[in-house]
């Protein structure tokens, strides 16, 4: 067995062990804490960036859309290229024929 002083001292070196341990783990989850408050207020700060690009570029989309469609509606229609379509030549129900209609 031990001695009582020793015992004694042995037991204040455990409990200044045990606090400056408590410290320690206190430290490192405060310090955890801020760095992911930190991390978390940047990501917000990004997603309104990102937000904030994605609403300026479908506003400028929007904008030039509108713009074509009103340019468009302002051309004249242009003439077809090409050959002509030929008439077609006028169906006649067969109960309708005919030796006149024949041809």
């Amino acid at each position: 067995m031990l001695p009582r002083e020793s015992m004694a001292s042995q037991e204040k070196r455990l409990a200044s062990g045990t606090k400056a341990d408590a410290e320690v783990k206190f430290a490192r989850a405060r310090k955890r804490a801020e760095e992911a408050a930190r991390a978390q207020t940047e990501v917000q700060a990004e997603s309104k960036r990102v937000n904030d690009n994605t609403a300026r570029l479908r506003a400028l989309r929007m904008a030039k859309e509108a713009s074509d469609a009103a340019a468009k509606a302002l051309e004249k229609p242009k003439a077809a290229k090409g050959r002509k379509a030929k008439a077609k030549a006028k169906s006649v129900p067969v109960e309708k024929l005919t030796a006149e209609n024949d041809g």
